[in-house]
């Protein structure tokens, strides 16, 4: 069973995945709990504004799943050991983080825009494939290869080893 919603540029976001199939809703709770529901749409202009003024060309994928899931604090379910969370947040968590998003773009060959963060502490960002990552001192992870894979892997977690990858090229000049 898959759950999509309509994003409120007419695209629909898939938001199912393989934790929330088979009857499992766990993602759309949290989504619903954090106060997200079908057709929202949040203001990011003062975010585009900004970000734009220090130099970062936001993605078209970035800037959909800014005005839908906008100002959000997506937790992870009780069951989820360690916790997680994704925070919605791109212009507090990445203003000034110009440089590690060409970082990003120059490893991977593709558009890197700020997403939020991750587990309080991590930078996040989604690539215009929809790949998400957080990076940390010298390392990254990878959340997912997409807004959905990373939404299950914040709120469920998965039964795999560390995501977490040592990332030397992060401290290179960008």
């Amino acid at each position: 069973m898959k759950s999509h919603a309509r994003s409120s540029l007419g695209r629909p976001l898939e938001l199912s995945s393989q934790a929330a199939q088979g009857g499992r809703s766990s993602v759309l709770d949290a989504l619903r709990a954090a106060g997200w529901f079908e057709g929202r749409r949040f203001d990011c202009s003062a975010w585009i504004e900004a970000l734009g003024a220090a130099g970062f060309a936001p993605n078209p994928l970035a800037l959909r799943l800014w005005e839908e899931f906008g100002g959000l604090k997506i937790a992870s379910s009780a069951a989820r050991t360690p916790a997680s969370s994704l925070y919605v947040e791109p212009m507090d968590a990445c203003i000034d983080s110009l440089d590690e998003a060409k970082r990003l773009a120059r490893r991977f060959g593709e558009n890197f825009s700020p997403l939020g963060m991750w587990s309080i502490q991590f930078r996040s960002y989604v690539g215009e494939s929809g790949r998400v990552v957080a990076v940390g001192p010298m390392v990254m992870w990878d959340l997912g290869s997409s807004f959905s894979e990373a939404l299950a892997y914040v709120v469920n977690g998965d039964e795999g080893g560390s995501r977490a990858q040592e990332a030397p090229w992060l401290a290179e000049p960008a």
